[in-house]
Order: C-alpha cells, then sequence, then structure tokens
C-alpha cells in the first residue's frame, strides 16, 4: 500500500508538472509586389495585424513585400498553386479571364464611389465568382490606387487638344484602342525609356498616375499636367479558395472585417498622398481640369472590339449602367 501510494503520488506530481499545449498558430503568406510606404502595401500589413488582432493571435499572417513573392504574375500563380495564401494584386487578373480586362479599362469608372459601388455589391460578387472560377481565389476586399492623369509638352484643356499627339501607354490591347478613339497616337514604350522620350520630343506625353508623375522626374520633363482621371485604378486583395477552405467558417467573418478595415486605411491614405502628389505638381506644372463627357463618348463603343471575350460585355454594361448614378 505504502509503495502504491508512493507511485499514485509521483504519477500526481509527473501531471501537475506537465504543461498543456496551447492551440496552434495558423501562418498564411501573402504577396504584393510593391514595397512598404506604399498605400498597398501598408494596407495590407494592416490587415495581417487586425486578423492577430481579432483572433487573439490564432492566426498570423506573413507579408511578402518588395516582390519577395515575385511579380504580379508569379503572385497569381501563388494562389492557384498554393504557395502563396492571400495576395495584392491589380490588372493581371485578365491574364487569368479576359473579360476582367475592366480592372484597367481607361474612362470606365466615374470615380471612386462608383468603383466601391460596383465592387462591393452584386458585380463585385460576380467578379469574385468569376476568380474563383478561374484564378482559385476570391476577392475579400478592394484597395483603391490613385488615378491615373495625363502629363504632355503642349497645354490639353479640351479632347482636340490631344488628336494626333503620341501618348505613352502601357503595351495592351485594349487601352491602346482607347486612346487611338480618343485621337491620339498611343506609343506603347517601356517605362524607363518615358522620361527621356518625353525629354528628346519623341513622344508628346504619357499617362500615370500623380506618384510616378513625381517620384519619376515626369515633371520635370514637360510643363503640363491635365487632370483627367481617366483611369480609377484598384487593386483586389484575394484569398486563395485552398487558404480560404482552411479556415472555419465561423472565423472567416473575422477576416472579411479585417480586410474592409485595411481597404478604409488604404483609401485614406492613397487620398493623402494624391494631394500630396498635386500640391508637389502644381508647383511645377500648369494643371488643367478637362470635362470628361467628351471623352467618354469617344470611347463609349470601343468595348466592342473585345465582345469576344466571354462574359466581358455583360460586365462592362453593368458597370456603366452603375456609373449613371454619379
Amino acid at each position: 500500500m505504502k509503495r502504491l501510494g508512493l507511485t499514485m503520488l509521483s504519477a500526481a506530481v509527473a501531471g501537475a508538472m506537465m504543461v498543456i499545449p496551447a492551440a496552434a498558430e495558423t501562418t498564411f503568406k501573402l504577396g504584393a509586389v510593391g514595397s512598404p510606404g506604399t498605400p498597398e502595401v501598408d494596407a495590407a500589413m494592416r490587415f495581417a495585424e487586425l486578423v492577430e488582432e481579432k483572433s487573439a493571435g490564432n492566426y498570423r499572417i506573413d507579408v511578402l513585400h518588395s516582390g519577395q513573392a515575385g511579380g504580379e504574375r508569379e503572385i497569381a500563380e501563388g494562389l492557384q498553386f498554393g504557395t502563396s495564401d492571400f495576395a495584392v494584386i491589380g490588372g493581371i487578373v485578365q491574364n487569368f479571364d479576359p473579360a476582367l480586362m475592366i480592372v484597367e479599362w481607361d474612362l470606365l469608372f466615374k470615380n471612386n464611389d462608383h468603383v466601391r459601388d460596383v465592387m462591393n455589391g452584386p458585380i463585385g460578387d460576380d467578379i469574385s465568382a468569376r476568380l474563383q472560377q478561374n484564378l482559385g481565389a476570391r476577392k475579400i476586399a478592394t484597395f483603391m490606387r490613385s488615378p491615373r492623369l495625363l502629363t504632355t509638352n503642349a497645354e490639353v484643356v479640351e479632347l482636340n487638344d490631344i488628336a494626333g499627339m503620341k501618348i505613352r501607354v502601357p503595351e495592351m490591347p485594349a487601352r491602346i484602342a482607347l486612346w487611338k478613339a480618343l485621337g491620339a497616337q498611343p506609343t506603347p514604350m517601356a517605362f524607363p525609356e518615358v522620361v527621356p522620350a518625353l525629354e528628346l520630343g519623341t513622344i508628346d506625353g504619357q499617362e500615370n498616375p500623380i506618384g510616378l508623375i513625381t517620384s519619376t522626374g515626369i515633371d520635370e520633363a514637360v510643363d503640363y499636367l491635365a487632370d483627367t482621371k481617366h483611369l480609377y485604378g484598384f487593386m483586389l486583395l484575394l484569398a486563395s479558395e485552398n487558404a480560404w477552405g482552411r479556415i472555419p467558417e465561423e472565423d472567416q467573418a473575422l477576416f472579411e472585417q479585417a480586410a474592409a478595415e485595411a481597404a478604409v486605411y488604404n483609401d485614406e491614405l492613397v487620398e493623402a498622398s494624391v494631394k500630396t502628389g498635386m500640391d508637389e505638381a502644381a508647383s511645377k506644372m500648369t494643371v488643367t481640369e478637362p470635362v470628361m463627357d467628351d471623352w467618354r463618348a469617344a470611347t463609349a463603343n470601343v468595348y466592342e472590339q473585345f465582345s469576344d471575350a466571354e462574359g466581358f460585355t455583360e460586365l462592362y454594361t453593368r458597370i456603366v449602367e452603375a456609373g449613371e448614378r454619379y
């Protein structure tokens, strides 16, 4: 009995000394091309912080920024193949679903509220469903980007002012077609060549967000900035279907709430950066504010050239109809 008592006591002491392991932390990877200090990366990092806070540390998201996960294509493919769980990407999604060329379609969206209305409503749900089918990922938030503006070597007030101008545009068929419809001579060119081409007069203008205009010397190369806002850009915060399926349904809501809060944070950063950039540009350049109605009318039928992309025409027309409220 004495030995039995000692054995039981030893077992009790050993049990008391055992440490019960905490619930395992689940870690995800989020890929982004930009660097800290850009709104979308700062917002992605905020998303990660919020998920960790809201889950009391049960979930962690490692943000692989500055191209650590590759370029946009590699990050998007990572969502398909399981090397990325979340991502912040933009126009590359049209490589997986041509109908999503609407993500970078000039003169389609009228303002940021138009974008939010579309992307946070039924159309955005349909876009998310297309992404699930064609990319293996779903949209959980939309991050606004600063709109694209036109810089030129001559003042642009009206649409006719760009007639015949050689305007550098990205080498994308839809964007080339749109600028042709505006009467310009769209000139695809690698971005590093843009400033020298502007200085030499090889091209008459280019279009980009204000941040690039002021940070790359474009504001020194030409004297005129037309505040066209012809493209209201945005990026998508995506979750791979594989990762989303590993999150219990009761926890998915906290990820969605964190994503919504991160989107608000991103948009505030973008708004502040646009104001700073425009103030800087205005100190060096003549800024005009063209009325864009004629520009939209001139490009209204360009979408018909791309109607062979399944689902594109329907998305395009629904977005145009939504824009009638703005």
